[in-house]
């Protein structure tokens, strides 16, 4: 085969494997990376979200910075104070109002995470105490909502499924996190709870919404189980938050990077975000050592027309 019978058929060729490409991506690529989309400070897909708490006063804090790279030259930093009214995240949503697919259909959801070593100070008040000693402290994790949206009895519901670590490792004795590192986290088969109402009410067992009456009771489901027992099958996603905060009893840092959700049925990634620093333009050592050599040749150049003897 040749000319451009022959090109026409290996360009067919090569968008058919192309396309066959992205769908393995998203299909079998749910593994850690460096993710591609370059996320800097003030992009305004992410914005920082400080509003559970309105009329409170909230000292934690999420940014982009440089303090701990994770891919490339940054990663999100994020802190508490042991303030109970400390709450900082990061949120996207799909653009216009829409969705970025079915809640049945996510296939891969998962971020990089790491929590700073941490002491606990003596001397403190028994509930404090006990408090910051508690397996679930030990245990705390960064935290990742997916925003959900559902139709139940004509009217339109909004609820976050929140993964927290502890949630998955409760009934295997005290598992405390491994700290001053970093931890690629696959949440997509993993337990998750509901806020619900937008945050207003919890979901315990049998799918009630009702107020917290303590972490054990809340239901836990993976993201199959949800849509099997709780949701519609129209339910979709509309967003993702990721951060740290909630009635957390002490000071608490963290770092963030690479977050990725997928869906069947669609090429490549919905979120495939990497958190970053715009790289300054600054000369390679390189360039440096060659301009620093001009600079002194021009300099040598100077001097010596202002040594030269005047002519006649």
């Amino acid at each position: 085969m040749s000319g451009p019978k022959f090109v026409v058929s290996a360009l067919a060729a090569a968008a058919l494997l192309a396309g066959a490409s992205s769908r393995l991506v998203a299909q079998a690529g749910c593994s850690a990376r460096n993710t591609p989309n370059l996320i800097y400070p003030g992009d305004p897909r992410w914005a920082l979200d400080k509003n559970v708490y309105p009329a409170a006063v909230n000292f934690a804090d999420a940014a982009i910075t440089g303090t701990n790279p994770r891919s490339g030259n940054g990663s999100l930093e994020l802190s508490t104070t042991g303030s109970l009214f400390d709450w900082a995240f990061f949120k996207r949503v799909a653009d216009g109002g829409a969705a970025w697919g079915l809640l049945s259909d996510v296939n891969c959801l998962t971020f990089d995470w790491w929590r700073d070593s941490y002491t606990i100070p003596p001397n403190l008040p028994p509930l404090l105490d006990a408090a910051l000693n508690a397996e679930t402290w030990q245990e705390q994790t960064p935290v990742l909502r997916l925003l959900v949206r559902d139709v139940k009895d004509n009217q339109t519901v909004f609820s976050h499924l929140v993964w927290e670590r502890w949630y998955n490792t409760r009934n295997a004795g005290v598992v405390p996190t491994e700290n001053d590192q970093w931890h690629f986290e696959n949440l997509t088969g993993q337990q998750l709870w509901r806020h619900f109402d937008g945050g207003l009410s919890y979901t315990n067992a049998g799918c009630v919404n009702t107020g917290f009456s303590g972490s054990d009771a809340l239901q836990t489901y993976d993201i199959g189980g949800w849509v099997q027992n709780c949701y519609s099958a129209s339910a979709e996603v509309y967003g993702i938050m990721i951060g740290v905060g909630s009635m957390w009893p002490g000071d608490y840092h963290a770092f963030l990077d690479n977050v990725q959700l997928g869906f069947n049925g669609q090429d490549g990634f919905a979120v495939e975000d990497n958190f970053e620093l715009p790289v300054s333009a600054v000369p390679e050592p390189g360039s440096l050592a060659l301009l620093t050599t001009g600079l002194l040749a021009l300099s040598g150049a100077g001097y010596l027309r202002r040594r030269r003897p005047p002519r006649g």
